[in-house]
């Protein structure tokens, strides 16, 4: 993870003015690769837009013309050095740019190398011009809708802005989308113009070639991995939930109850249900399957498996294909206390709730934005689910986009335990336990729960030791908040040390010991 610098401003009133354009107002800056590389959050006054802009080394005509012809060249130099394959992977271009200097004698300022090497590195080990996006840790999904139009990105922060980076010519676009292409180890031509696959860093591309099907040319769009997941503390910092219901979840893991995650696409699913598995107790097994890998925790036992798609249907023919239903399967035979599935939205579902059924722990995410709609898509085909078999579900969680100010965010709005089914009006019963009240810009209790219930019953707590239980874990979760700890190692260590040494995991949140 790239290290970088953050200068904040507390709302979208501007702290400096950007220098080149008096319309524009420098809202936040921090820079991604070293200095070189920066990103600034820009406030048009003439648009009344927000722009994400990519800051890079300016060059001059000559700098610019070097650009151009370097790589061939340089090409040229180089073909008989042990192990070149006809580009530069694998190889330092920082150094390859210095034996051509020395050996063409060339006259460059050390500013001009500089410069120099920076583009190299970016176009031949990155992925060129939106490589500083694709390296901003707060950037969850980049957009390309074709050339001559600014790409688009989706930040943490200031939800879904236009950036200044464009791919101004058609030709330039087309080449692009085959690189990435490549870098999924995919094809796509015209003949193929669709592509869906990852990189081996497990960056999500979905991708069109050509203007038969987009009529702007070629689209792409990348959906991020980041190597740092979300946290439950981020959860509460960022007001997606507070310490209560964040504790909730605490309770909900460690007492196995089953819960799905629903949601419009890009509500922060996957980000909820990583922040949740951080608190799943040492010593237990996690058995988490994929199409594409989103979630990362950092847990020993933790089996992370993702599907294989193939062109053939049986072994004799090639490789199989490994679908969701068969890792489902897979992942009951080997006993694993959480059963983790990134999205059921197929026959792997009927596989899941057959693991409710037979008492494993199954968590999921879903395409639903209500409890009515999330019961009319599991029972409804492709899922097939039975209503009956909608009481293994313990839990339902929802995530929403909510408008705050002139800003999206995205919040926890409810939490509803699933109570039982009634036969005569085949209706399914559940308690909302927490909701979010827009108006007011908080969660509140609603004060009963099933599972709060549970826990007393099966560990022989009064209501009041309970409460005080309660109340020390939202305290430790309060105090990370407080103390800015927000590195998911971290994190997961003060959890673990929980159960070992409830105030030695305090005095770790609470920073007395470094």
């Amino acid at each position: 993870m790239p290290q970088f610098t953050i200068r904040r401003s507390k709302s979208r009133r501007p702290i400096a003015k950007t220098s080149g354009n008096e319309n524009l107002d420098l809202v936040d800056r921090y820079d991604i690769i070293g200095t070189s590389g920066s990103v600034e959050i820009q406030w048009n006054r003439e648009t009344l837009e927000t722009i994400y802009s990519v800051v890079e080394p300016q060059l001059n005509e000559i700098e610019e013309a070097f650009l151009r012809t370097l790589p061939r060249e340089m090409q040229m130099v180089i073909p008989n050095v042990k192990g070149y394959l006809g580009t530069f992977d694998g190889f330092d271009i920082g150094k390859i740019l210095d034996d051509y200097i020395e050996a063409y004698q060339v006259r460059l300022s050390e500013q001009s190398k500089n410069k120099l090497k920076y583009y190299l590195k970016r176009d031949f080990e990155g992925l060129g011009k939106i490589e500083v996006i694709v390296r901003d840790p707060y950037v969850e999904d980049i957009s390309c809708d074709g050339y001559n139009v600014p790409i688009f990105v989706y930040h943490r922060k200031y939800g879904s802005i236009k950036t200044n980076v464009v791919f101004p010519d058609p030709a330039l676009l087309n080449s692009y989308v085959i690189k990435l292409a490549q870098l999924c180890n995919k094809d796509i031509s015209v003949a193929e113009p669709i592509l869906d696959g990852s990189t081996q860093q497990g960056h999500r591309v979905q991708a069109i070639y050509g203007s038969e099907i987009a009529t702007r040319g070629s689209t792409f769009t990348i959906r991020l991995f980041r190597e740092r997941p979300f946290t439950p503390v981020e959860l509460i910092k960022y007001g997606t939930a507070n310490a209560e219901v964040v504790t909730y979840f605490w309770y909900m893991i460690e007492n196995l109850n089953s819960a799905l995650i629903a949601g419009v696409p890009a509500v922060g699913k996957t980000s909820t249900l990583n922040a949740m598995l951080m608190l799943v107790p040492p010593n237990t097994k996690i058995f988490s399957i994929e199409e594409t890998r989103e979630i990362n925790i950092l847990h020993k036992n933790w089996v992370a498996t993702s599907t294989r798609e193939s062109d053939f249907d049986s072994r004799d023919n090639g490789m199989a294909k490994i679908d969701m239903f068969e890792l489902v399967k897979m992942a009951m035979r080997q006993r694993p206390t959480y059963i983790v599935v990134g999205e059921v939205r197929g026959r792997e579902a009927s596989s899941l709730f057959q693991a409710m059924a037979t008492g494993h722990t199954t968590y999921s995410t879903i395409h639903a934005d209500s409890m009515e709609a999330t019961v009319n898509r599991l029972e409804s085909a492709p899922l097939n689910i039975p209503r009956i078999m909608l009481t293994y579900l313990n839990t339902v969680i929802f995530n929403k986009f909510i408008r705050s100010g002139d800003s999206v965010v995205r919040r926890i709005t409810e939490v509803d335990e699933m109570s039982g089914f009634d036969s005569s009006t085949n209706e399914v019963i559940y308690n909302k336990v927490f909701s979010y009240d827009a108006f007011k810009g908080r969660h509140s209790f609603s004060g009963f729960s099933n599972l709060y219930k549970k826990v007393q019953f099966s560990r022989g707590l009064t209501s009041s030791s309970f409460k005080a239980e309660f109340d020390f874990r939202k305290k430790l979760l309060e105090e990370m908040v407080r103390s800015d700890i927000i590195n998911y190692i971290q994190i997961s260590k003060i959890i673990n040390t929980y159960y070992k040494d409830q105030d030695y995991a305090m005095k770790m949140a609470t920073g007395e010991l470094t």
